[in-house]
Protein backbone atom coordinates (compact mmCIF):
# COMPACT_ATOMS: atom_id res chain seq x y z
CA UNK A 1 0.00 0.00 0.00
CA UNK A 2 1.29 3.51 -0.94
CA UNK A 3 0.00 6.65 1.34
CA UNK A 4 0.45 10.30 0.39
CA UNK A 5 0.94 12.22 3.79
CA UNK A 6 0.11 15.99 3.30
CA UNK A 7 1.92 17.82 5.73
CA UNK A 8 0.62 21.27 6.82
CA UNK A 9 0.76 24.48 5.43
CA UNK A 10 4.24 26.12 5.26
CA UNK A 11 5.51 22.98 7.33
CA UNK A 12 8.82 21.31 6.22
CA UNK A 13 10.58 18.17 7.73
CA UNK A 14 13.42 21.33 8.84
CA UNK A 15 10.59 22.50 10.88
CA UNK A 16 10.22 19.21 12.11
CA UNK A 17 13.84 18.94 12.65
CA UNK A 18 14.58 22.63 14.34
CA UNK A 19 10.93 22.21 16.78
CA UNK A 20 12.95 18.64 17.50
CA UNK A 21 9.78 16.93 16.44
CA UNK A 22 11.37 15.06 13.79
CA UNK A 23 11.84 11.88 15.48
CA UNK A 24 8.51 11.43 17.44
CA UNK A 25 6.39 12.18 13.92
CA UNK A 26 8.19 10.12 11.52
CA UNK A 27 8.29 7.06 13.85
CA UNK A 28 4.85 6.02 13.03
CA UNK A 29 5.78 5.71 9.30
CA UNK A 30 8.33 3.90 10.05
CA UNK A 31 6.00 1.32 12.05
CA UNK A 32 3.30 1.49 9.02
CA UNK A 33 6.84 0.25 6.34
CA UNK A 34 7.10 -2.55 8.88
CA UNK A 35 2.99 -3.45 7.62
CA UNK A 36 4.14 -2.90 4.24
CA UNK A 37 2.83 0.58 3.81
CA UNK A 38 5.47 2.67 1.69
CA UNK A 39 4.93 6.66 2.58
CA UNK A 40 5.36 9.55 0.70
CA UNK A 41 5.52 13.00 2.32
CA UNK A 42 4.44 16.27 0.67
CA UNK A 43 5.96 18.89 2.11
CA UNK A 44 7.09 22.48 1.85
CA UNK A 45 11.22 21.89 2.01
CA UNK A 46 12.92 23.85 -0.75
CA UNK A 47 15.92 21.91 -0.79
CA UNK A 48 16.26 18.78 1.24
CA UNK A 49 19.21 18.68 3.00
CA UNK A 50 21.56 15.44 2.65
CA UNK A 51 21.29 15.03 7.01
CA UNK A 52 17.49 14.87 6.82
CA UNK A 53 17.17 12.71 3.52
CA UNK A 54 19.78 10.25 5.01
CA UNK A 55 17.13 9.89 8.55
CA UNK A 56 14.51 9.06 6.01
CA UNK A 57 15.87 7.04 3.23
CA UNK A 58 13.05 4.65 2.64
CA UNK A 59 10.64 7.56 2.90
CA UNK A 60 9.86 9.42 -0.53
CA UNK A 61 9.92 12.89 0.45
CA UNK A 62 7.90 15.74 -2.77
CA UNK A 63 8.85 18.66 -1.70
CA UNK A 64 8.67 22.48 -2.96
CA UNK A 65 11.48 22.21 -5.49
CA UNK A 66 10.04 24.63 -7.94
CA UNK A 67 10.38 27.10 -5.35
CA UNK A 68 6.79 28.52 -5.43
CA UNK A 69 5.51 30.48 -2.53
CA UNK A 70 3.74 28.89 0.27
CA UNK A 71 0.51 29.56 -0.99
CA UNK A 72 1.44 28.75 -4.77
CA UNK A 73 2.68 25.47 -3.51
CA UNK A 74 -0.22 24.75 -1.50
CA UNK A 75 -2.37 25.41 -4.36
CA UNK A 76 -0.52 23.53 -7.45
CA UNK A 77 0.97 20.95 -5.72
CA UNK A 78 -0.98 18.25 -6.54
CA UNK A 79 -0.48 18.99 -9.87
CA UNK A 80 3.30 19.91 -9.30
CA UNK A 81 3.44 15.36 -8.06
CA UNK A 82 1.08 14.13 -10.56
CA UNK A 83 3.04 11.16 -10.84
CA UNK A 84 3.25 10.11 -7.72
CA UNK A 85 -0.53 10.66 -6.69
CA UNK A 86 -1.51 9.08 -9.23
CA UNK A 87 0.58 6.04 -8.02
CA UNK A 88 -0.60 6.32 -4.04
CA UNK A 89 -3.51 4.53 -2.90
CA UNK A 90 -4.37 6.95 0.04
CA UNK A 91 -3.72 10.31 0.78
CA UNK A 92 -3.85 11.50 4.21
CA UNK A 93 -3.35 15.05 6.23
CA UNK A 94 -1.31 15.59 8.92
CA UNK A 95 -3.52 18.36 10.53
CA UNK A 96 -6.43 20.61 9.16
CA UNK A 97 -3.79 23.45 8.02
CA UNK A 98 -2.98 23.34 4.84
CA UNK A 99 -5.64 20.34 3.96
CA UNK A 100 -7.49 22.33 1.15
CA UNK A 101 -4.32 20.52 -1.09
CA UNK A 102 -5.13 16.94 0.33
CA UNK A 103 -8.71 17.18 -0.64
CA UNK A 104 -8.31 18.93 -3.80
CA UNK A 105 -5.58 15.39 -4.42
CA UNK A 106 -8.14 13.49 -3.48
CA UNK A 107 -10.49 14.48 -5.70
CA UNK A 108 -8.43 14.79 -8.61
CA UNK A 109 -6.91 11.30 -8.80
CA UNK A 110 -9.65 9.69 -7.07
CA UNK A 111 -7.92 8.49 -3.95
CA UNK A 112 -9.97 8.22 -0.46
CA UNK A 113 -9.20 10.74 1.70
CA UNK A 114 -7.97 10.38 5.69
CA UNK A 115 -8.03 13.58 7.37
CA UNK A 116 -6.57 13.72 10.57
CA UNK A 117 -6.48 15.98 13.24
CA UNK A 118 -4.10 16.34 16.70
CA UNK A 119 -6.51 19.55 17.70
CA UNK A 120 -9.84 21.21 16.41
CA UNK A 121 -7.86 24.88 15.44
CA UNK A 122 -11.43 26.39 15.17
CA UNK A 123 -11.74 25.37 19.12
CA UNK A 124 -7.82 27.00 19.60
CA UNK A 125 -9.43 29.95 17.33
CA UNK A 126 -12.31 30.93 19.59
CA UNK A 127 -10.13 30.93 22.57
CA UNK A 128 -7.62 33.07 20.95
CA UNK A 129 -9.68 35.32 18.49
CA UNK A 130 -13.27 34.90 19.78
CA UNK A 131 -16.08 32.61 17.96
CA UNK A 132 -17.23 35.70 15.64
CA UNK A 133 -13.70 36.52 14.32
CA UNK A 134 -12.72 36.09 10.80
CA UNK A 135 -9.67 33.90 11.61
CA UNK A 136 -12.30 31.36 13.48
CA UNK A 137 -14.62 31.63 10.84
CA UNK A 138 -12.09 30.34 8.03
CA UNK A 139 -11.21 27.84 10.33
CA UNK A 140 -14.50 26.33 10.53
CA UNK A 141 -14.86 26.32 7.33
CA UNK A 142 -11.31 24.45 6.44
CA UNK A 143 -12.80 22.14 9.16
CA UNK A 144 -16.29 21.32 7.27
CA UNK A 145 -14.72 20.98 3.84
CA UNK A 146 -12.32 18.54 5.33
CA UNK A 147 -14.64 16.78 7.03
CA UNK A 148 -17.61 16.39 4.53
CA UNK A 149 -14.86 15.59 1.64
CA UNK A 150 -12.96 12.95 3.94
CA UNK A 151 -13.82 8.91 3.54
CA UNK A 152 -12.36 8.46 6.97
CA UNK A 153 -11.63 10.50 10.22
CA UNK A 154 -8.60 10.23 12.88
CA UNK A 155 -9.06 12.40 15.65
CA UNK A 156 -6.71 11.93 18.90
CA UNK A 157 -9.57 12.74 21.87
CA UNK A 158 -12.89 11.46 22.09
CA UNK A 159 -14.21 15.20 23.03
CA UNK A 160 -13.18 16.25 19.74
CA UNK A 161 -15.30 13.61 17.51
CA UNK A 162 -18.22 15.18 20.33
CA UNK A 163 -17.49 18.43 18.84
CA UNK A 164 -17.26 17.23 14.70
CA UNK A 165 -20.32 15.51 15.22
CA UNK A 166 -22.22 18.40 17.01
CA UNK A 167 -21.77 20.19 13.86
CA UNK A 168 -21.78 17.44 10.99
CA UNK A 169 -23.81 14.39 12.57
CA UNK A 170 -23.54 12.18 9.36
CA UNK A 171 -19.71 11.92 10.06
CA UNK A 172 -19.68 9.75 13.27
CA UNK A 173 -19.23 7.06 11.21
CA UNK A 174 -16.64 8.22 9.60
CA UNK A 175 -14.67 8.97 13.11
CA UNK A 176 -11.90 6.68 14.29
CA UNK A 177 -10.32 7.86 18.01
CA UNK A 178 -6.94 7.08 17.95
CA UNK A 179 -4.91 9.04 19.93
CA UNK A 180 -1.15 10.44 20.24
CA UNK A 181 0.98 8.17 20.73
CA UNK A 182 4.53 7.78 22.41
CA UNK A 183 7.25 5.33 21.95
CA UNK A 184 7.64 3.11 25.75
CA UNK A 185 10.69 1.56 24.42
CA UNK A 186 12.51 4.84 23.89
CA UNK A 187 10.62 7.23 27.02
CA UNK A 188 10.76 4.92 29.85
CA UNK A 189 11.77 4.94 33.47
CA UNK A 190 16.00 5.36 34.01
CA UNK A 191 17.52 5.03 36.99
CA UNK A 192 19.54 8.64 36.89
CA UNK A 193 20.32 11.36 39.65
CA UNK A 194 17.59 13.76 40.16
CA UNK A 195 19.00 17.17 38.65
CA UNK A 196 16.20 19.28 38.53
CA UNK A 197 12.95 19.69 40.79
CA UNK A 198 10.57 20.57 37.71
CA UNK A 199 11.09 20.34 33.80
CA UNK A 200 8.37 22.37 30.89
CA UNK A 201 8.51 21.19 27.83
CA UNK A 202 6.64 22.98 25.64
CA UNK A 203 6.17 26.29 23.50
CA UNK A 204 6.78 29.61 25.30
CA UNK A 205 3.44 30.66 24.13
CA UNK A 206 0.51 32.03 25.92
CA UNK A 207 -1.86 28.53 25.28
CA UNK A 208 1.42 27.07 27.66
CA UNK A 209 1.11 29.64 30.40
CA UNK A 210 4.26 29.25 31.33
CA UNK A 211 4.58 32.77 33.09
CA UNK A 212 2.29 31.16 35.79
CA UNK A 213 4.58 28.73 36.66
CA UNK A 214 7.65 30.71 36.26
CA UNK A 215 6.08 32.74 39.11
CA UNK A 216 5.64 29.45 40.99
CA UNK A 217 9.09 28.13 40.67
CA UNK A 218 10.79 31.39 41.75
CA UNK A 219 8.82 31.79 44.75
CA UNK A 220 9.76 27.92 45.83
CA UNK A 221 13.49 28.40 45.02
CA UNK A 222 13.08 25.17 43.16
CA UNK A 223 15.90 24.12 40.73
CA UNK A 224 13.45 24.15 36.91
CA UNK A 225 14.41 23.51 33.60
CA UNK A 226 12.58 24.86 31.24
CA UNK A 227 12.92 23.05 27.43
CA UNK A 228 11.36 24.87 24.27
CA UNK A 229 11.34 28.18 22.27
CA UNK A 230 8.91 31.13 21.44
CA UNK A 231 9.34 34.57 20.36
CA UNK A 232 9.27 36.43 23.69
CA UNK A 233 11.79 33.86 25.44
CA UNK A 234 14.07 37.24 25.99
CA UNK A 235 11.60 38.81 27.76
CA UNK A 236 11.16 35.71 30.05
CA UNK A 237 14.52 35.35 30.50
CA UNK A 238 14.63 38.80 31.59
CA UNK A 239 11.61 38.30 33.89
CA UNK A 240 13.01 35.58 35.51
CA UNK A 241 16.68 35.68 36.15
CA UNK A 242 16.78 33.30 38.77
CA UNK A 243 20.02 31.25 38.44
CA UNK A 244 17.91 28.08 40.03
CA UNK A 245 16.15 28.44 36.15
CA UNK A 246 18.17 26.68 33.41
CA UNK A 247 16.33 27.51 30.15
CA UNK A 248 17.27 24.86 27.18
CA UNK A 249 15.96 25.26 23.24
CA UNK A 250 14.36 22.80 21.34
CA UNK A 251 16.31 19.32 21.18
CA UNK A 252 15.65 15.99 19.21
CA UNK A 253 12.90 14.54 20.27
CA UNK A 254 14.62 11.52 21.26
CA UNK A 255 16.50 13.15 23.67
CA UNK A 256 13.69 14.17 26.11
CA UNK A 257 13.69 10.93 27.69
CA UNK A 258 17.43 11.91 29.60
CA UNK A 259 15.98 15.15 30.87
CA UNK A 260 12.39 14.13 31.69
CA UNK A 261 13.80 11.33 34.43
CA UNK A 262 16.80 13.98 35.11
CA UNK A 263 13.89 15.90 36.94
CA UNK A 264 11.73 14.73 40.05
CA UNK A 265 8.14 16.23 38.66
CA UNK A 266 7.12 17.43 35.34
CA UNK A 267 4.67 20.51 34.73
CA UNK A 268 1.85 20.97 32.19
CA UNK A 269 0.10 24.20 33.22
CA UNK A 270 -1.63 24.98 29.59
CA UNK A 271 -5.24 27.05 29.48
CA UNK A 272 -6.06 23.97 27.06
CA UNK A 273 -4.40 21.92 25.13
CA UNK A 274 -5.33 18.79 22.30
CA UNK A 275 -4.09 16.29 23.34
CA UNK A 276 -0.34 16.94 24.72
CA UNK A 277 2.36 14.61 23.48
CA UNK A 278 4.97 15.34 25.78
CA UNK A 279 2.80 14.90 29.25
CA UNK A 280 2.01 11.52 27.56
CA UNK A 281 5.89 10.88 26.88
CA UNK A 282 6.33 12.29 31.04
CA UNK A 283 3.81 10.17 32.24
CA UNK A 284 5.87 7.13 29.63
CA UNK A 285 9.02 7.94 31.80
CA UNK A 286 7.04 7.24 35.14
CA UNK A 287 7.05 10.90 35.94
CA UNK A 288 4.94 12.55 38.55
CA UNK A 289 3.40 15.05 36.47
CA UNK A 290 0.99 18.07 37.43
CA UNK A 291 -0.95 19.54 35.07
CA UNK A 292 -3.86 22.49 35.23
CA UNK A 293 -7.30 21.21 35.56
CA UNK A 294 -7.89 22.28 31.20
CA UNK A 295 -9.73 20.67 28.47
CA UNK A 296 -7.16 18.14 26.75
CA UNK A 297 -5.27 17.65 30.51
CA UNK A 298 -7.87 16.37 32.31
CA UNK A 299 -8.53 13.57 29.72
CA UNK A 300 -4.96 12.34 30.78
CA UNK A 301 -4.67 12.95 33.92
CA UNK A 302 -6.99 11.10 36.88
CA UNK A 303 -6.09 13.52 39.75
CA UNK A 304 -4.44 11.32 42.45
CA UNK A 305 -4.57 8.29 40.32
CA UNK A 306 -1.76 8.77 37.92
CA UNK A 307 -0.71 12.62 38.09
CA UNK A 308 -2.38 15.55 39.87
CA UNK A 309 -4.82 18.28 38.54
CA UNK A 310 -4.90 22.34 39.79
CA UNK A 311 -5.87 24.99 38.86
CA UNK A 312 -3.53 26.63 36.66
CA UNK A 313 -2.35 30.47 38.41
CA UNK A 314 0.75 30.68 40.48
CA UNK A 315 -0.78 30.41 43.71
CA UNK A 316 -2.45 27.15 42.83
CA UNK A 317 0.49 25.64 41.08
CA UNK A 318 2.60 26.10 44.30
CA UNK A 319 0.99 23.40 46.31
CA UNK A 320 1.00 20.14 44.57
CA UNK A 321 4.72 20.91 43.16
CA UNK A 322 5.63 21.64 46.68
CA UNK A 323 3.80 18.84 48.30
CA UNK A 324 5.61 16.18 45.43
CA UNK A 325 9.18 17.88 46.06
CA UNK A 326 8.44 16.89 49.79
CA UNK A 327 6.61 13.40 49.42
CA UNK A 328 9.33 10.88 47.49
CA UNK A 329 6.97 8.38 48.18
CA UNK A 330 4.08 10.02 46.03
CA UNK A 331 6.62 11.00 43.46
CA UNK A 332 7.64 7.30 43.26
CA UNK A 333 3.62 5.85 43.47
CA UNK A 334 2.32 8.76 41.14
CA UNK A 335 5.14 7.57 38.26
CA UNK A 336 4.62 4.08 38.47
CA UNK A 337 0.83 4.52 37.84
CA UNK A 338 1.64 7.51 34.93
CA UNK A 339 3.70 4.37 33.48
CA UNK A 340 1.37 1.87 32.92
CA UNK A 341 -1.14 4.00 31.98
CA UNK A 342 0.70 5.30 29.12
CA UNK A 343 1.55 1.99 27.99
CA UNK A 344 -1.97 0.71 27.98
CA UNK A 345 -3.60 3.26 25.89
CA UNK A 346 -0.60 5.64 24.49
CA UNK A 347 2.31 2.89 23.12
CA UNK A 348 3.03 3.06 19.31
CA UNK A 349 3.10 0.01 18.44
CA UNK A 350 -0.89 -0.51 19.24
CA UNK A 351 -1.69 3.10 17.97
CA UNK A 352 -0.08 2.40 15.04
CA UNK A 353 -1.56 -0.90 14.37
CA UNK A 354 -5.01 0.47 15.17
CA UNK A 355 -4.54 3.22 11.86
CA UNK A 356 -3.15 0.53 9.86
CA UNK A 357 -6.10 -1.45 10.30
CA UNK A 358 -8.37 1.44 9.47
CA UNK A 359 -6.21 2.02 6.44
CA UNK A 360 -6.42 -1.41 5.23
CA UNK A 361 -10.02 -1.25 5.80
CA UNK A 362 -10.64 1.81 3.92
CA UNK A 363 -8.64 0.62 0.84
CA UNK A 364 -10.69 -2.59 0.60
CA UNK A 365 -13.71 -0.56 0.53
Amino acid sequence: MNLALFFSKNVSLKTWLETGMFDREIALYKKHEEKGINSSFITYDKEIDVSISSKISSITVLHNRFHLSANNYHRLCPLLHTKALKNTDIIKTNQISGSLAAVRAAHLFKKPLVARCGYMHSEFSIRESGAKSRKTKRKLAAEHRLFTNADAIIVTTNSMKKSIVSRLPGAEHKITVIPNYVDTQLFKPKKTQKEYDVIFIGRFSEQKNLHSLLETVTQLNCKTLIIGHGSNAQKLHNQYPSAQIHWLGNIPNSHLPDYINKAKVFVLPSHYEGHPKTLIEAMACGSAVVGSDAPGIREVISHNNNGLLTKNDSASLLGPISRLLKDTAMVNQLGQKARCFAIKNYSLEVLAEKENQLLKKLIQH
